[in-house]
């Protein structure tokens, strides 16, 4: 090989690598698949007591709804799990009492996401399980009801329903508050 064609091709070696990848499948897309396939909870590592708590959930899950198929998705910071969670990216999160009610205010870390994007479906003093406003409402019903009848995670309760709720219900679990049966929460 000459020294011609080797600086040509050490030139032209990142726009090939670049090219390739394009057509490469992407972590994205298989991201978007793994939360087509289960039910993603997700925690943050700067408060492992999130993980702890969602690692109770999925097993809670495990044994009430198996079909759910649920897992722990853990994140760096709640700043992420907010991101995630207005963008449509995830669907539920345990968050601590502070950071759900500032993620819902869009105040502090959570300056400049989308406020009002959560609603809660459990709760105790220091912990939300928050769910996506576009969280299906028969999925909402089913998970609610199934960590409520399990009595695994004995210190979660239904969350607020009062109208001075620091984040407001999800319409599934309130449909599970208000004893509504699955089949009337069910979409056509």
């Amino acid at each position: 090989m000459n020294k011609r064609k080797f600086l040509i091709s050490l030139l032209l070696s990142p726009f090939l690598v670049f090219g390739q990848n394009s057509i490469a499948h992407t972590p994205y897309r298989q991201w978007k698949v793994m939360r087509q396939r289960y039910l993603l909870i997700h925690s943050y590592r700067t408060d492992l007591k999130t993980d702890s708590l969602a690692d109770l959930i999925v097993n809670s899950l495990a044994a009430t709804l198996p079909e759910a198929r649920a897992r722990v998705a853990r994140a760096r910071d709640a700043q992420r799990v907010g991101s995630l969670i207005t963008t449509g990216q995830a669907m539920l999160a345990v968050m601590s009492a502070e950071d759900a009610t500032n993620l819902y205010r869009g105040t502090s870390q959570f300056k400049g996401l989308n406020p009002g994007m959560i609603r809660s479906l459990l709760q105790n003093e220091e912990f939300f399980l928050v769910a996506a406003t576009d969280f299906p409402t028969e999925h909402a019903w089913l998970v609610t009801s199934a960590l409520i009848h399990d009595g695994v995670i004995k210190n979660l309760d239904l969350a607020d329903i009062s109208a001075n709720a620091v984040i407001p219900m999800h319409s599934g679990a309130l449909a599970y508050a208000n004893g509504e049966t699955f089949d009337s929460v069910q979409s056509d």
